[in-house]
């Protein structure tokens, strides 16, 4: 496996995982919010409430992940 091939499955690790331990409980404590403080009770309300925060969230973690491991790179290559 190529160095390249290598750092592209570690961001992409980075990403899924990052991904799991971030998005389940945040969908949890969306369902909390949405069906037991704010009494929603129309399941695609609910369900839309939730995408569009976890959209943001998401955005958020992957352009901080891809921007960590871009940086990463230009030192690397600085460093050669």
């Amino acid at each position: 496996m190529s160095e390249k091939s290598r750092k592209i499955h570690k961001e992409t690790a980075t990403t899924v995982f990052t991904g799991i331990l971030i998005n389940y409980p945040l969908n949890l404590a969306g369902l909390y919010i949405c069906i037991n403080l704010l009494g929603m009770k129309d399941a695609f309300t609910i369900g839309t409430t939730i995408t569009a925060y976890m959209t943001i969230v998401a955005y958020t973690r992957v352009y901080l992940i891809r921007r960590h491991f871009y940086q990463k790179d230009q030192k690397d290559s600085e460093t050669l």
